[in-house]
């Protein structure tokens, strides 16, 4: 599809500015994007909870693989939203600058998951947790598929379409990562401290969403770090969603930079690529 003419001639295009450089934008697109995909969404979630029998959500592992098929149906509903009101395919909502790069997707999965899986089987191999759940091969597979759609749900809705709203309001995109990264927060009813470290990784992935110009890398990163967490609670290695202490908090924050780190190192000698290639 030839984009050309649906771009404003005198506006240079950046990640999180990019939808006021659509002819097709207004200020008050982007909120009416956030209604409809917040509506589609909560109707899809409705017919999915009818359709398994479901009356009540309850607590526990049920409770999180229903919050991560929910926030899944976002993916649908955000993209419905961008192609009715700014008529721009998926491929440029995920990477309005320049093509999605699976190489950079790849690349950053692996390195996230060597990272994650030395730091979460370490207390495994010394003895300090053992797993205690014997969960059932179904279950087990959507702990593991589940989490990587709803990392990417997650990334399309806070760095892409939230950040990229605040974005082409304010023209700043250290507001917008900033802005983004509250609401992300926000999102999580956590204590103090995991709050915080929520906040953090909103921050991390913005940073490295604006950095690289798209979705690829905080997607990869944030796919991990939820595959990792539901098998924590779903194995009995982990009892609450988040625990609240400053070892907890450190813990978190080294466990999110490491991988970005790597991934920029790789980036500086060009063994993972940012380079802008026009759609």
């Amino acid at each position: 599809m030839d984009m050309s003419n649906l771009f404003k001639k005198t506006e240079e295009k950046e990640f999180t500015t990019f939808p006021a450089t659509l002819e097709t934008y207004a200020w008050y697109k982007p909120i009416l994007i956030l209604i409809l995909a917040f509506v589609l969404s909560t109707l899809i979630s409705f017919a999915i909870l009818s359709l398994m029998g479901v009356k009540t959500i309850g607590e526990g592992l049920f409770s999180l693989i229903y919050a991560a098929i929910t926030m899944i149906t976002m993916i649908p509903t955000i993209y419905i939203g961008n192609k009715l009101i700014y008529k721009i395919p998926f491929s440029t909502q995920i990477a309005p600058i320049r093509k999605w790069n699976w190489g950079i997707y790849i690349k950053a999965f692996i390195i996230t998951l060597i990272v994650y899986g030395v730091i979460s089987l370490y207390p495994i191999l010394t003895s300090q947790v053992k797993i205690t759940n014997n969960l059932p091969i179904a279950i087990l597979l959507l702990c593991i598929i589940l989490p990587l759609l709803q990392g990417f749900a997650e990334e399309y809705l806070c760095r892409g379409l939230l950040m990229q709203s605040f974005g082409s309001w304010f023209k700043i995109p250290i507001v917008a990562i900033i802005l983004q990264a509250v609401i992300f927060a926000l999102m999580h009813n956590y204590q103090i401290y995991a709050f915080i470290s929520v906040l953090c990784t909103g921050l991390l992935y913005g940073l490295i969403t604006w950095y690289g110009q798209g979705l690829e890398s905080s997607s990869a990163m944030h796919a991990v770090n939820n595959t990792f967490s539901l098998l924590a609670i779903g194995l009995g290695l982990q009892k609450e969603v988040a625990n609240s202490s400053p070892h907890t908090f450190i813990l978190n924050l080294t466990i999110t930079a490491i991988p970005i780190i790597i991934v920029l190192i790789l980036n500086k000698y060009h063994l993972i690529r940012f380079e802008s290639k026009e759609k």
